[in-house]
C-alpha cells in the first residue's frame, strides 16, 4: 500500500506531465499563429505599390491603376493605412485618364473625418470629391444651359463652391471671361488648388501673359497638392523656356525629372534644354581641313 508520501510524488509527477504537455501544446499554437502572421505581413505587397506610385509618376497612369489594385487587393495584416493611401493614388490615377467616376466613389469613401484613414486631410479630399464630380459631369457631357441655369442659382443662394462646377461648364463652352471668374472666386474662398491653378496658368500662357501666369503656378504649388503638381511645374518650365533663360529653364526641369523620372514628356523637355546649355560652340567642320 502506498504511503501519503508516495501519492504526493505521484500527483505532482501527474501535475507536471500535465504542465509539461499544456506548454508544449502552447509553444505550438505560438509558433503556428507567428508563421500565420509572417505569411500574411510578409509579401510584395509594398513593392507593387511602390511601382504603381513610380509608374504614375512616369505618366503610365494605367499600368499604375493595375500596379495599385494589385496592391491594394493583397490582404495583409496592418494595412489598413497604407492602403488607404494606395487609394489616393489609385483616385489621382482615375483622374488623369478621365475616369472620374471612379475617383468620385474613392474619394466619397473616405471624405467623413470618421472614415478618413489617409494622409491626405478631410478638406482636401472634400475637394477633390467636388473636382471629380464636376469633370466627370463635363466628361459624360451633362452640361446643358439647365445645368448652368441650377449652378448659379446656387451660387446666388450662397453656395460658393458653385463656382468650381461654373468654371469647368464655362471652359468647356469656351466662355473664357466667366470661366477666369468662376475659378478666381472659388479660389478666393476655399483656396487655390492644382487643378485650378493649371487651367487659369495655361489660359495665360496661351495669352502670352506669363505673368498671371507665374502668379497662378506659385499659388498651384503652394497647394502641397499632387493631383495636377507635375503639369504646374511643366508650365513653369515652359515660362522660363518663353522668356529664353534656359537656364533657369532647365533648373527646374531637373526639379521635375527629380520627382517624374521616368515621364519621357518631361525628360524630353530636360534633354531639350540641356542641349541648349550645352551647345559645342566649335562647329563639326569649320572647313580648315579643306585644300
Amino acid at each position: 500500500m502506498k504511503s501519503v508520501k508516495d501519492k504526493q510524488r505521484q500527483a505532482r509527477k501527474s501535475r507536471n506531465i500535465k504542465l509539461a504537455v499544456m506548454c508544449a501544446i502552447f509553444s505550438i499554437i505560438v509558433i503556428i499563429g507567428t508563421a500565420y502572421i509572417v505569411v500574411h505581413s510578409i509579401s510584395d505587397k509594398e513593392k507593387l505599390r511602390e511601382q504603381g506610385i513610380a509608374a504614375f509618376k512616369s505618366g503610365n497612369y494605367n499600368e499604375a491603376i493595375s500596379l495599385l489594385q494589385e496592391s491594394f487587393d493583397r490582404e495583409q495584416w496592418f494595412s489598413e493605412k497604407m492602403d488607404a493611401d494606395t487609394e489616393m493614388y489609385l483616385a489621382a490615377c482615375y483622374m488623369r485618364t478621365g475616369e472620374f467616376s471612379k475617383a468620385y466613389d474613392i474619394y466619397f469613401k473616405y471624405s467623413t473625418k470618421s472614415e478618413n484613414k489617409t494622409s491626405v486631410s478631410t478638406d482636401k479630399i472634400e475637394e477633390y470629391l467636388k473636382l471629380a464630380n464636376a469633370l466627370d459631369q463635363m466628361h459624360s457631357g451633362a452640361i446643358y444651359d439647365s445645368t448652368i441655369s441650377s449652378l448659379e442659382n446656387e451660387l446666388e443662394n450662397g453656395n460658393s463652391s458653385a463656382n468650381l462646377f461654373l468654371g469647368i461648364c464655362y471652359q468647356y463652352q469656351g466662355e473664357t471671361d466667366k470661366m477666369l471668374k468662376a475659378f478666381n472666386q472659388y479660389a478666393d474662398v476655399y483656396g487655390m488648388n492644382s487643378y485650378v491653378a493649371y487651367q487659369l496658368s495655361s489660359y495665360y500662357i496661351d495669352k502670352g501673359d506669363y505673368e498671371n501666369a507665374r502668379a497662378m503656378i506659385n499659388r498651384g504649388l503652394q497647394t502641397n497638392d499632387m493631383l495636377y503638381i507635375d503639369k504646374l511645374m511643366f508650365n513653369d518650365i515652359v515660362i522660363s523656356e518663353a522668356a529664353y533663360d534656359y537656364e533657369e529653364a532647365l533648373e527646374k526641369a531637373e526639379r521635375l525629372i527629380k520627382e517624374y523620372p521616368e515621364n519621357e514628356t518631361y525628360r524630353k523637355e530636360y534633354d531639350f534644354l540641356y542641349s541648349r546649355i550645352n551647345m559645342d560652340p566649335e562647329p563639326v567642320n569649320d572647313g580648315s581641313d579643306e585644300e
